[in-house]
């Protein structure tokens, strides 16, 4: 017997309840299902349909993890899915090639990852070859941006984020300006903006007695990076350079961390979180989260914490790649990092591991990839919690309209 027809169709519906579906629907499903329907087509590649669905993911935080390896691999957390794609080109065939990554920056912004080469080449002319990249994973599109006129350093810090009226911004600014040869010569704060494609100075150096860490996140906008003073190593702080202004603040001390096994992350869209270990004998876990960012006094408080030799090693070694985790329920997180089997024979291998770990202990654990690679330091570049978006305007205010164009097939 044949099946009844169905009496609706999608695509005859009206287009308030299309778009209201959409909003709700992952980025990789509407760059997965590709449309036939024109209306479909004009709504998934309007500008405000992109901001708004970006906005109702910041409210519904759909986590990724993100890793590069001889892949880029995308793992779903509660899922436990991963989903891999090709490099792409443009970094491999880049100077510094993505497997220096280890030795670089790479921060998560809307959907973007910037990345950040630290080192410098000229070209044949005496021009700086680009270093610095924005990549959208989901799209696997990437466009490099151009440096800024001034002395490029091993010490420069980069971030993301966008000011109060969405226009998005890169910050490059030089940390212990001292340690570089002529550092008098060091330039200032510099702005990338994506409104004009240009470079401008906004005056002003990092106190010569704070280092940054490379711990870094980007959250609502800013960009945040442990620190600490030279004389006061053991008292870390959170330093926020804030893109409305464009001036560095100091916001909160840091909990007492245990030496490097400190982590820095988003709390819920709005809040800050640092996962800490104790040394290799007792491996205790704590996870702390800040109180909301921008609502005056900002604070730490302890959301959970457990002991215990058999909890794992989050960081095996100095060298190794940071582990990268997120919430997916109260007082529980969800954590992927490297660890090594067999350590000290010859079926020694690398592995990243997935764990969900809460205040009793480790629920789960799942060993999503092993590498037999000798060099346990880069055999896996863990990144950031990442939510996947379709935002490709950003990229036409960089004259890369290819990459609106290599979106059509996937929604036409």
């Amino acid at each position: 017997m044949a099946s009844p027809r169905r009496s609706w169709s999608l695509p005859l519906l009206p287009l308030e309840i299309i778009q209201e579906i959409f909003y709700r629907t992952p980025a990789e499903a509407l760059v997965r299902s590709k449309p036939t329907c024109k209306k479909w087509h004009a709504l998934i590649t309007n500008k405000s349909f992109i901001n708004k669905h970006l906005q109702r993911s910041k409210e519904r935080p759909q986590e990724r993890f993100i890793r590069i390896f001889d892949k880029v691999r995308i793992m779903d957390p509660i899922t436990r899915t991963s989903a891999a794609s090709p490099i792409p080109n443009e970094l491999l065939q880049h100077q510094y090639n993505i497997n220096t990554l280890i030795y670089t920056l790479m921060v998560h912004c809307d959907g973007l990852m910037l990345v950040a080469y630290r080192g410098w080449k000229c070209r044949s002319d005496g021009s700086i070859l680009p270093n610095i990249a924005l990549w959208n994973p989901l799209l696997n599109k990437i466009k490099w941006v151009e440096q800024a006129a001034g002395c490029i350093t091993s010490s420069d810090y980069y971030g993301i984020g966008y000011n109060g009226d969405g226009n998005y911004k890169l910050v490059r600014f030089t940390c212990r300006p001292f340690e570089v040869e002529g550092f008098e010569d060091v330039p200032e704060v510099e702005i990338y903006e994506f409104e004009t494609s240009s470079w401008r100075t906004v005056g002003g150096k990092v106190d010569v007695d704070v280092e940054i860490t490379r711990k870094c996140v980007s959250v609502m906008g800013n960009m945040y990076w442990v620190a600490y003073r030279c004389w006061k190593e053991d008292e870390k702080f959170i330093r926020v350079f804030d893109f409305s202004d464009e001036t560095f603040k100091d916001i909160c001390f840091c909990p007492p961390s245990y030496g490097d096994n400190s982590h820095l992350s988003c709390f819920n869209g709005d809040s800050l979180s640092l996962l800490l270990q104790q040394d290799e004998a007792s491996r205790k876990i704590e996870v702390w989260v800040s109180s909301k960012l921008g609502d005056g006094d900002v604070t730490f408080s302890k959301y959970f914490s457990l002991s215990g030799p058999d909890l794992p090693a989050l960081r095996v070694q100095a060298k190794a790649a940071r582990p990268v985790y997120c919430f997916v329920k109260p007082k529980s997180v969800i954590v992927w990092c490297v660890e090594v089997e067999g350590e000290g024979t010859d079926e020694a291998c690398s592995c990243c591991t997935l764990y969900e770990i809460d205040e009793d202990g480790v629920k789960s654990k799942k060993v999503t990839e092993r590498n037999y690679a000798r060099d346990y330091s880069r055999a896996f570049v863990c990144g950031y919690a990442y939510v996947p978006s379709t935002l490709y305007f950003l990229f036409a205010k960089l004259s890369f309209c290819s990459l609106f164009v290599d979106l059509l097939p996937c929604i036409s």
